[in-house]
């Protein structure tokens, strides 16, 4: 009764097992790539808008209760109250823009309070940031073989292969291989061991067909390392369009990031 059924489940399940004779060699290939390390520039509208709602935010905010925190009339008061008007600068927004009123009050006297050096009052003022140019050392000399150019976008890594075509590392599936073992075991073989890689799940995103082979492609992420390929770099969407085959470019394009 089952026996025609359970042979086309057979037969089904042997299609897509890897062992399995075929015409046209299966490669792995693996999607290799390092994600953005600090966010992207915002557009002028984007930044004037953010601008906008900070500046809202500020003049709408709660009044600093500052009788709290401060002596009335000491100089860690007056202090405060010229940083403030600096910090109020940060938020101008078009034109002219009124100042939100902060008066410095006289000091009052109490003959009975004991008397305090001035700098113990004063705010503890923490380390100053110092902030690192956007641009690097590698964005400078183009260096495409470095992780640290283009932080602000996705770098995916392409060597070249035999035949002088850039593509993604890439291995045959060799028997009772799994397609995300061959990928890793490939770029091992291709790129070196000294990197640390996580791959993303255990099945294929894409695929790309040539009368030679059918290649599977297997999403990773570099955690840390380097690569250690003859001929190899680290390329932005763009410029991964540039160097890849139009063919190689129409399967592969649609599976990449747009940051």
């Amino acid at each position: 009764m089952f026996g025609r059924s359970a042979l086309r489940l057979a037969c089904g399940a042997r299609q897509f097992s890897t062992t399995r004779t075929h015409s046209v060699a299966v490669r792995a290939s693996i999607i290799l790539q390092r994600d953005p390390i600090v966010t992207q520039q915002s557009a002028k509208f984007e930044a004037a808008a953010d601008q906008y709602f900070g500046w809202l935010d500020y003049m709408t905010a709660d009044k600093f209760p500052r009788e709290f925190f401060f002596k009335p009339g000491s100089s860690a008061e007056n202090r405060w109250a010229d940083q403030d008007q600096e910090r109020a600068l940060e938020w101008h927004f078009g034109g002219t823009r009124p100042k939100r009123p902060v008066t410095k009050k006289p000091i009052e006297e109490d003959p009975d309070a004991e008397e305090v050096e001035d700098d113990l009052m004063a705010p503890v003022v923490g380390k100053t940031v110092e902030v690192q140019p956007r641009e690097t050392q590698a964005d400078a000399s183009n260096d495409l073989l470095s992780l640290e150019r283009k932080l602000d976008r996705t770098l995916y890594l392409i060597v070249r292969d035999a035949k002088g075509r850039w593509a993604f590392p890439q291995s045959d599936v060799q028997d009772e291989e799994v397609l995300h073992e061959a990928a890793r075991r490939g770029l091992r073989d291709m790129c070196g061991s000294k990197m640390s890689v996580w791959t993303v799940g255990c099945g294929p995103i894409g695929h790309h067909v040539t009368n030679e082979h059918t290649a599977f492609f297997v999403k990773a992420h570099i955690l840390a390392g380097k690569a250690e390929a003859k001929e190899y770099k680290w390329v932005t969407r763009e410029e991964l369009g540039e160097a890849v085959s139009s063919d190689y470019w129409a399967s592969v394009k649609d599976i990449l990031s747009t940051v």
